[in-house]
């Protein structure tokens, strides 16, 4: 999950989910998950290990037998370690954090993943959307389930758009602004002098954040189930050209890092920005008028909103596969282990519950500008979220995406960088077979 910011929402939003956290009950009295005796679970993650406490204390409060032990691991290393434990016997790890894309196809093949289909008709019937589960299945099987998910909002500041005579865009999630609608607003405030920064996106470059722009031009996720990479068609090329638009004309910035945009934003310094649902907790901390409406999308173009977050699987070594099991349905399925879960990151909740008292702390901390923030998240889940595709070689794939964006946004060429990036790329995930 490492292009997903996770940041502490607003205190609103915690007593919120708090107040979920503290009702309801495990979906099992088998405290034991058919085990018997005590038990202890490693749980490999790569996050701080608060982000996780929360969960484990609930699920063991419930099952006194079970014992839930981290294995915190720097996300720079995670996917190396995971490899080389798992490769060696597993290390004692029965549950692990997965990636989106490629990670769950990858430890199949390797044999690191345990087939966990039986959860899948409860999974389903208690996820916001269906595609929140299928997305990790590979080959038929389901492989890991996600406690947390995302969706991509376009964030706007209602004082720069006055000043500059601009319309805010609506906030209808079936009828989002396109890409050009977006430019046109950019360039009024730039003329304008409303704003040092006309359009930002949360995160530059990053293949999570601008996947959604070449499906809703025609372009599809840029690999195909193949592995053929190709940026180099219409639909990515028109997406691209855009891009690169936005700074050669100005209307975003060349040589301010991720970590700034968010501030920039909070600061008042920008008119609009592109994020996900962290982007209330960060408009609220600089006490700006703002507002949210839901992402752009390409004239002609199908929309389409960039998802997905950390899921968990139970790995196929492990001694323990029904316990684990069990606090998996907890964190995931379980309304109240499913808050909890998420209560720390600040994240958006999966299972529909604990997702509907999330969406009304959101909603609640900011009055009308976070009004139709649940409308926009739900409907974008349901009808046009765009998961990261599970393809063999994404591990290559994604950084070498990544690079491709940071060079167009300096001044590449997008044709001559994209024919590149299709060689280079392609190359590589050959290698990998």
């Amino acid at each position: 999950m490492g292009t997903i910011r996770i940041l502490p929402f607003a205190a609103a939003i915690g007593a919120g989910v708090l107040a979920l956290a503290g009702c309801g009950g495990s979906s099992t009295d088998d405290s034991g998950g058919g085990d018997g005796g005590e038990i202890t679970l490693t749980f490999a993650n790569a996050d701080p290990a608060e982000t996780w406490a929360r969960v484990i204390e609930g699920f063991e409060e419930l099952h006194p037998d079970i014992t839930v032990k981290q294995l915190n691991i720097p996300y720079a290393q995670y996917t190396s370690t995971i490899n080389q434990r798992m490769g060696a016997g597993g290390d004692g790890i029965d549950l692990m954090v997965v990636d989106a894309g490629g990670a769950a196809l990858d430890w199949n093949n390797r044999g690191f993943l345990a087939d966990i289909s039986d959860l899948r008709e409860d999974a389903i019937a208690a996820a916001v959307s269906e595609s929140m589960v299928t997305a990790r299945e590979v080959d038929g099987k389901l492989l890991a389930l996600a406690p947390w998910t995302t969706s991509q909002f376009l964030y706007y500041n209602t004082d720069v758009l006055a000043a500059a005579g601009v319309e805010p865009p609506s906030g209808d999630p079936a009828a989002p602004w396109t890409y050009e609608q977006l430019t046109e607003a950019a360039r009024a405030v730039q003329s304008a002098g409303a704003a040092e920064y006309p359009l930002l996106f949360d995160q530059w470059d990053t293949y999570y954040q601008l996947q959604m722009m070449g499906v809703s031009a025609g372009g599809g996720d840029g690999i195909d189930a193949d592995g053929v990479v190709d940026f180099s068609g219409d639909g990515w090329q028109r997406a691209l050209t855009w891009y690169y638009g936005l700074f050669e004309d100005g209307l975003s910035p060349r040589g301010i890092t991720n970590d700034k945009n968010g501030a920039l934003f909070q600061e008042g310094k920008a008119a609009f920005i592109i994020s996900g649902p962290w982007g209330v907790s960060v408009a609220n901390a600089g006490g700006i008028n703002y507002g949210v409406a839901p992402a752009p999308y390409f004239e002609g173009g199908e929309p389409a909103t960039s998802t997905d977050s950390w899921a968990v699987g139970i790995s196929s070594k492990s001694e323990h596969l029904e316990a684990a099991k069990e606090f998996l349905r907890y964190m995931t399925i379980d309304p109240t282990g499913n808050a909890q879960s998420a209560e720390v990151a600040g994240i958006t909740p999966t299972n529909t519950e604990a997702f509907a008292t999330y969406v009304e702390g959101v909603e609640a901390s900011a009055g009308a500008a976070t009004a139709g923030f649940g409308a926009i998240l739900q409907y974008q889940l349901e009808n046009n979220a765009v998961h990261r595709p599970a393809v063999v070689g994404y591990s290559v794939f994604e950084p070498g995406a990544g690079q491709l964006f940071s060079d167009i946004r300096n001044g590449a060429d997008p044709a001559e960088r994209a024919a590149q990036a299709d060689e280079e790329i392609g190359a590589q995930i050959e290698r990998l077979r």
